[in-house]
């Protein structure tokens, strides 16, 4: 594969989802009555949301609450029986509610964003995670909750991200928004196989030789010398897990339409041949104080 290919998938690498298949929302934002209330903090800004880090399903889950919600304000207000309403209808609105207030017992406020985050084991850094949904309530959304949520992983938690594999145009747009908090660092990456920067050895017995280790140590020096030589890309560690795949990071800038990222080389690209097995994305740190 070409070199010049490889990099411009690195934001291909994400599968972009259409507008309308994940919407989230309202209905996705859940807090299980049976959870332990999780230490709130003030979400930086002065927005007057709260926030948790708390155990998620597979990893963990950063939630913002805003304790002045109009839907947690609402369900502490018994309902009232309407006119003609059936005894039946009536108890299950009142039964309904009575659970609402026991879950929001334990609860800073309304749910409104929710992030979740798994290890990211297969990455070369340590620590890194990856993003496993997201969602904001949608009376909120346009306020910079999803950026928040993002933010508290890389500022606050002062972990790795890398982006999940597949991402919805909000979600392409949440990334560019992170490259704009000051102190954080956006890459996109790139893992090839190690035999294609590290020569194989040649069988020790005289048997038949498939390979030709001359060959193999200039071509793995043309390619050392083209990705980290011209094109300005940084070695970043074998992948934990997949000793097979070594990770390079490069700079990457916004498209012209500002609602993705691109990959920017620095120089005039040149050509590396070869069905390359590889994977990209995007990933974020944190480099501030």
């Amino acid at each position: 594969m070409r070199i010049k290919e490889l990099l411009a998938e690195t934001q291909e690498g994400i599968e972009k989802l259409p507008a309308g298949e994940y919407r989230g929302g309202k209905s996705s934002l859940y807090h299980p009555r049976n959870i332990k209330a999780e230490p709130a903090q003030p979400l930086p800004g002065g927005s007057g949301f709260v926030y948790t880090i708390g155990p998620g399903q597979y990893g963990t889950e950063i939630k913002i609450w805003d304790p002045k919600g109009q839907d947690y304000i609402n369900s502490t207000v018994e309902p009232v029986r309407k006119p003609k309403e059936p005894d039946w209808k009536f108890k299950g609105r009142l039964d309904y509610w009575k659970w609402s207030v026991e879950r929001a017992g334990n609860t800073p406020g309304q749910l409104i964003g929710k992030l979740s985050i798994a290890p990211a084991k297969w990455f070369p850094m340590s620590n890194a995670v990856g993003v496993d949904t997201i969602t904001v309530d949608e009376d909120y959304r346009g306020q910079g909750i999803a950026k928040a949520l993002y933010g508290i992983v890389l500022t606050i938690m002062k972990l790795p991200l890398v982006a999940g594999d597949t991402q919805t145009p909000g979600g392409r747009r949440n990334w560019v928004s992170l490259a704009s908090i000051p102190g954080v660092e956006m890459k996109g990456y790139v893992g090839l196989e190690h035999y294609e920067i590290t020569p194989r050895a040649a069988p020790a017995d005289n048997g038949p030789v498939d390979i030709d280790p001359n060959k193999e140590a200039r071509t793995a020096d043309k390619n050392i010398d083209t990705i980290m030589g011209q094109l300005g890309g940084d070695y970043i560690g074998r992948g934990r897990g997949r000793d097979n795949v070594e990770f390079f990071a490069f700079d990457v800038k916004p498209t012209t339409t500002g609602q993705e990222l691109e990959a920017h080389v620095k120089t005039k690209m040149s050509n590396i041949y070869g069905d390359t097995d590889y994977n990209s994305g995007l990933y974020a740190t944190w480099s501030g104080a």
